[in-house]
């Protein structure tokens, strides 16, 4: 342990910050520029259509991507054992989690296979866009085992080598824009060949993250370690659940209002939402990457019980979320119009209808980046209680009602309205608790 305790904290705690997040912001911004660039020949080629039946099968790569936050937990417990210098215990973690990772994704895969059609039509496909949407989910379906997978490579960050780390996520990307250009362009495969073109790259990357681990001399499979222990699972899914629960209600958020705009704008309404979306999650992935840094610094020195570590971390981490993500939604605001022209062209109503609906969505965002960072920190700290508590309340008290009522007065203007009123309410209460936390450890220490 005495070399994972000079990466953690030995030294200065900003450059321990850097040396982490660096490479993890890098990584997940090159795999979202990867994910823009699938979304740019999806909108050449398909236009408004192909737009649509991304937005409608947006909410299965967020429950895919939900299991894959369930199992987050492995990283969270295994930085905390090895702060605690109990490396036979994070090895049996470690083995009890990958094994149900491939239990869980192959149950997941047959159960969207069998039910698909049902639920494309509970998510709003419609006459127009179902055979696309069809086309699609046959190759994001398969993704499951593989996707939550690569998720683990979070845990190679946890255990210090955020360079690999790194160079998981942005072979992915890469690969994938590769197999798009061959696949769309080339051989002209449309929608269906951006889902096969995703699906092969996240499977190599995912045979390498296993690799990883039975090479590691940190924490690596062993035979003898490999178990279905429930209690284990217990313990991962309790940490995760509330990020799981929330990429849960966050696709039910995502269904409602894709259906609510669709009733008050039609097509266009769905097409528009799905460049929204992809606009919401460059700026929260530019973050995403920066808060997976410093929870594995936070697991880690909290395991280790040292609170004065773990309260710079946070300080460091929400100045640099507020301020990122306001540069980064000023940006979007100013330069609206050439960020949806990127995704479509020769449909300038569409465009423009865009244009107005994602300023509205968009402007209130430097809140939902505070909550996700006070979120982060309460899981890095195993109080997944709390943080699922502001999730249910982010999505079923306020999110899902606040379409309904505000759709119900302001028209589609109100369902753009819904999401960043719902999160500025908890982001408010969610610090509150943050700064409270914080004063406890100073006394604790």
């Amino acid at each position: 342990m005495q070399d994972l305790s000079s990466k953690f904290e030995k030294q200065s705690t900003l450059m321990t910050i850097l040396k982490f997040s660096i490479p993890s912001s890098l990584g997940a911004i090159i795999g979202m520029l990867c994910v823009l660039t699938d979304r740019y020949f999806i909108g050449q080629v398909a236009g408004r259509e192909g737009m649509a039946a991304v937005a409608l099968v947006f909410p299965y790569a967020m429950i895919i991507n939900s299991f894959n936050f369930a199992f987050s937990g492995i990283a969270i417990i295994i930085g905390i054992k090895l702060g605690a210098e109990d490396k036979e215990s994070a090895e049996k973690v470690l083995c009890t989690g990958f094994l149900w990772i491939f239990i869980v994704g192959i149950l997941l895969s047959l159960f969207l296979f069998t039910f698909n059609i049902p639920i494309l039509k509970i998510l709003g496909a419609s006459q127009s866009n179902m055979s696309s949407a069809i086309q699609y989910t046959n190759f994001l379906i398969p993704i499951a085992t593989f996707q939550i997978l690569l998720g683990q490579s979070t845990l190679i960050r946890g255990i210090g080598d955020s360079v690999t780390a790194m160079g998981v996520n942005i072979f992915t990307g890469l690969f994938n824009v590769i197999l798009d250009y061959i696949f769309i362009i080339k051989l002209d495969m449309g929608i269906g060949g951006a889902a096969l073109a995703t699906l092969i790259a996240t499977a190599l990357s995912a045979a390498y993250v296993l690799i990883y681990f039975m090479k590691s001399n940190v924490v690596s499979f062993k035979r003898k370690n490999i178990s279905l222990n429930p209690k284990i699972l217990m313990e991962i899914f309790k940490i995760g659940s509330p990020r799981f629960f929330n990429q849960l209600l966050q696709s039910s958020v995502i269904t409602v209002t894709n259906r609510e705009a669709g009733i008050y704008g039609g097509d266009i309404a769905t097409a528009a939402i799905g460049i929204i979306s992809i606009c919401r999650s460059v700026i929260n992935t530019s973050l995403q990457g920066f808060n997976q840094g410093t929870a594995a610094i936070i697991s880690y020195t909290f395991g280790s019980r040292n609170y004065k570590r773990v309260r710079e971390v946070l300080k460091i981490q929400l100045f640099t979320v507020l301020s990122v993500s306001t540069l980064l939604i000023l940006l979007m605001i100013i330069y609206t119009e050439s960020v949806v022209r990127f995704f479509i062209k020769n449909d300038p109503t569409l465009v423009d209808f865009t244009v107005s609906a994602m300023r509205l969505n968009l402007f209130l965002m430097p809140f939902t980046a505070l909550f996700l960072a006070c979120n982060n920190f309460f899981q890095s700290i195993k109080e997944s209680t709390l943080a699922t508590r502001f999730f249910l309340i982010r999505i079923l008290v306020l999110n899902i009602p606040l379409v309904y009522i505000l759709g119900y007065f302001f028209k589609e203007i109100g369902v753009w309205l819904a999401f960043p009123i719902a999160d500025t309410s908890v982001a408010i209460g969610m610090f509150y608790l943050t700064i409270k936390k914080m004063r406890k450890m100073s006394n604790d220490n």
